[in-house]
């Protein structure tokens, strides 16, 4: 049985950038999720990045979706 190997695709500094780059991959049928939430009071000057990840053999189609997504706007 394969495991499977993830990669990040894009890092954030808060928890709904990140949650929202996820829904559209999702959204776009590649299954991604969202790792190391950072403190819940951004106020304490504790910023860890908030990683959305994929399967390595969807990163470049994930890529390209972001991409695609930040030149239209």
């Amino acid at each position: 049985m394969a495991t499977q190997q993830f990669i990040t695709v894009a890092t954030f500094i808060d928890r709904v950038s990140a949650d929202i780059v996820a829904e559209r991959l999702i959204a776009a049928g590649i299954p991604a999720a969202v790792l190391g939430a950072s403190s819940q009071l951004p106020s304490l000057g504790f910023y860890a990045p908030i990683e959305v990840k994929v399967n390595t053999e969807d990163y470049e189609r994930a890529k390209s979706l972001l991409a695609a997504d930040e030149s239209a706007e």
